[in-house]
């Protein structure tokens, strides 16, 4: 079959990097020998019409469209327009949206053949084959397939890879690394090109707010050094890659596994520069893991902080405290040269002006390079999502999908307007960024227009 996996057309998130999740999906098929492209609009700067247009042309029979919650109503006229096209052509939409919400994408996305939930490397390729073959197998076999039947939703269960190194390297040629911003997290990196790799899924622990229950589970699963180690020496000679970001989600969560890599990196003198650019958790931190991460090659990463208000990180199930979470930060700024950069959010549903004011204090208190300062979001399938909609707090029919930025307000806590928490916003960033130490930290890490002209756009959206 004629495969195209789109990321939907899209102008307002300012992370642009090479599309992993579509790369691994692009592999699995290819392994079963199907024709599969990718267009990734928003790299592309591609409307609806030029989408239009690209679909005439390349008359797929399969439209898998990636959607994440800030592109539900482009993802939906994706949907619309390959349907409106050819009725015969299958559609599918996957990723976090209908992984956190798949009964309502689904009711809403009427031209939606199927939906994914969760990890669909094992349940993509069977879905092509029953197609192909519907007497093969039940379809309620194939995993984590979300799909109508007499008019009902059915949600089969998920599957997941326990063996990482079985799922074949993301197909690069179709999101050559080379061809993306120079900016890829929207502001920094030290050499180019740059190419992001994932080197584990899941997490365990119970953060109410976090949506990798929904998308990758609870169990953490983890690629061997050995296969990390041989995809960047592939990244490497195929692609003079010079810089790779680690994008899990807990790539410290197992002291030995880094240490371990650390070690391969060292021993076969591999030259790469590398940041943890999703974040890591501060309490896996040590200062021999720390000082091994730095003489492999790590230069920076993010760290998840979230609150100054010990009750609000109780609240929010993080099981760490912030007195641990001050420590590691102190530690990593004492040993270490590593460029460090905060994330914090504000709105959770159980804070205060105070609580906020708390997390400003701490942004400024901390020996940090760079904080961001994101709202509160309610992201479908999370646990605290659940509390607001079962409370009454919220009503998925009146919530604003495509508002679901980093730098917009969707929600507010009681007591505190959407208008306030706009200006609480705006003063955490004046307050962090508008210091000489800070000012000067971050010039010394520009290197090209385009990150400046990045970091420009970044601050009016944040100011506007």
């Amino acid at each position: 079959m004629k495969v195209v996996l789109v990321r939907p057309p899209s102008f307002k998130m300012p992370i642009i990097i090479p599309n992993v999740g579509l790369g691994y999906l692009a592999s699995v098929l290819r392994n079963n020998k199907h024709r599969v492209m990718i267009l990734d609009c928003a790299k592309e700067k591609i409307n609806h019409r030029k989408y239009r247009d690209y679909l005439l042309r390349e008359k797929p029979d399969i439209v898998g469209v990636q959607m994440y919650t800030c592109d539900y109503n482009s993802t939906k006229q994706c949907i619309d327009i390959a349907k409106e096209l050819n009725r015969d052509a299958i559609t599918i939409v996957g990723g976090p949206h209908p992984s956190g919400d798949p009964e309502g994408t689904m009711e809403v996305f009427k031209n939606a053949d199927f939906a994914f939930s969760g990890e669909a490397e094992l349940g993509l390729p069977r879905l092509l084959e029953y197609l192909e073959s519907p007497c093969k197998f039940e379809i309620n076999s194939i995993e984590g397939l979300i799909y109508r039947r007499q008019g009902e939703i059915v949600k089969n269960k998920r599957g997941y890879f326990s063996n990482l190194d079985d799922i074949p390297f993301p197909s690069w040629d179709l999101i050559d690394p080379r061809s993306y911003p120079t900016a890829p997290h929207g502001s920094f990196s030290k050499s180019l090109p740059i190419a992001p790799i994932i080197t584990s899924r899941g997490c365990p622990f119970q953060c109410t707010y976090c949506g990798v229950r929904v998308n990758t589970g609870r169990n953490f699963r983890t690629r061997s050094a050995d296969n990390v180690i041989q995809e960047i020496k592939y990244l490497q000679q195929s692609f003079g890659i010079k810089e790779i970001h680690i994008e899990d989600d807990n790539f410290t969560l197992v002291k030995s596994r880094v240490m371990e890599f650390c070690k391969r990196l060292e021993e076969e003198k591999i030259s790469i520069d590398w940041a943890c650019t999703n974040g890591v958790r501060l309490d896996t931190l040590d200062k021999e893991l720390l000082r091994n991460m730095e003489n492999a090659g790590c230069y920076s990463f993010s760290v998840g902080i979230e609150s100054g208000s010990p009750r609000v990180i109780s609240d929010m199930k993080r099981s760490e405290t912030l007195e641990i979470m001050i420590e590691k930060i102190n530690l990593i700024s004492s040993v270490t040269k590593i460029r460090t950069t905060g994330y914090f959010m504000m709105g959770y549903p159980t804070e205060t002006r105070k609580d906020i004011e708390k997390t400003i204090e701490l942004a400024m208190k901390l020996p940090l390079h760079r904080a961001q300062f994101s709202n509160f979001l309610p992201l479908p399938g999370t646990e605290i999502y659940d509390y607001l909609i079962k409370s009454g707090k919220i009503s998925s029919d009146a919530i604003k999908w495509d508002l679901y930025l980093n730098n917009r307000i969707v929600y507010s806590p009681e007591g505190i307007s959407k208008r306030e928490m706009r200006r609480l916003m705006r003063k955490a960033f004046a307050m962090f960024y508008f210091r000489m130490r800070i000012i000067l930290g971050l010039l010394k890490e520009i290197h090209s227009l385009n990150q400046l002209s990045t970091v420009i756009r970044r601050f009016f959206d944040v100011f506007r």
